[in-house]
């Protein structure tokens, strides 16, 4: 899901929320954000999202700042 040039999920939560996400060589995802919230939202968002394709990806992001906001 990470390595590919776009990502549905991030790019989604992008418009809305401010974070920051780096991918280590070894796969070890790292996000940083001014809440703690924030940041379990986006990490919550990545692993439900790793089955999914990138259509539904999209759906769940949106649907997922719908219920935040």
């Amino acid at each position: 899901m990470l390595s590919s040039p776009t990502c549905p999920v991030l790019e989604a939560l992008g418009k809305k929320l401010s974070f920051e996400i780096a991918v280590g060589l070894n796969g070890r995802v790292w996000v940083k954000a001014d809440s703690p919230s924030t940041v379990i939202i986006v990490v919550n968002a990545i692993i439900k999202s790793e089955s999914l394709s990138g259509a539904q990806q999209k759906i769940m992001a949106e649907k997922l700042l719908q219920k935040i906001q």
